[in-house]
């Protein structure tokens, strides 16, 4: 029986053995390759982190304060903060208002030549009706009711350019200002005291109320008054105030 056990441990052996001799090249391989790719993943492995190492409790002595200013300011709470203001909106200005019109400065008005009211008002883009001469007609001047002989006075200061009689008008005395302005003055009594190229101030006397207008004899005695500004025919009761205008 023992015989026969060691017989066939020996075949195994050598069996073992062929194999070995057979199939050792590819189990070395095997194992070397194993090894490598063991070593390669170690290698390559992230390393883990030390851990810090923790503090040892320190046996100092802790110190204590013993001022009271410490423990009341503990109590006392902190103050809450203040918002802070916000900035009011700055006002757009209105840019669909109107600007304001700049008012040109009035004119001061001169004083009238006679003393009187206005008896025949200024009309060149309208009629006015003459008893005189029964018709409608122009009137490129104010008359103003005065006495006959009635004083008249210059109302701007200026030269004579013209001392003349007008068919209609009658005795005609022109005064020019520096300004532009030329003032007439109608219906005077024959030789006034003035002849052309003469100065004169405002208050001189022009002359005197006559009764010399053929076209105006059928009114009241008064001095017809005409405005010239710049050659061009005006209201003179935008010039000159006089004592009761025509409405």
């Amino acid at each position: 029986m023992m015989e026969k056990f060691r017989r066939g441990l020996s075949a195994l052996r050598g069996k073992t053995a062929a194999f070995l001799r057979a199939k050792g090249y590819y189990i070395a391989l095997t194992a070397c390759i194993a090894v490598v790719g063991a070593a390669a993943a170690v290698a390559f492995l992230p390393a883990e982190e030390e851990e810090a190492p923790s503090p040892a409790p320190s046996d100092a002595p802790v110190a204590y304060s013993n001022d009271e200013r410490l423990a009341e300011a503990l109590k006392t709470p902190a103050p809450a903060a203040r918002p802070s203001p916000t900035p009011a909106p700055t006002p757009m200005p209105d840019f669909t208002a109107a600007p304001e019109r700049t008012r040109a400065p009035q004119r001061t008005k001169a004083s009238p030549p006679v003393r009187g009211e206005i008896i025949w008002g200024y009309a060149v883009d309208s009629l006015l009706y003459s008893r005189t001469l029964d018709q409608w007609m122009t009137h490129p001047g104010v008359d103003v009711a005065a006495t006959k002989g009635t004083a008249v006075h210059a109302v701007f200061a200026g030269t004579v350019e013209r001392v003349y009689s007008h068919d209609a008008f009658g005795v005609t005395v022109e005064i020019a200002s520096r300004d532009g302005i030329t003032a007439q003055y109608a219906n005077l009594a024959a030789e006034p005291p003035l002849r052309e190229g003469a100065k004169v101030n405002a208050g001189d006397t022009v002359g005197t109320v006559g009764d010399t207008a053929v076209s105006e004899c059928g009114e009241k005695s008064h001095l017809h008054f005409g405005l010239y500004v710049n050659g061009e025919s005006a209201d003179p009761q935008e010039y000159v105030l006089f004592d009761k205008s025509l409405e």
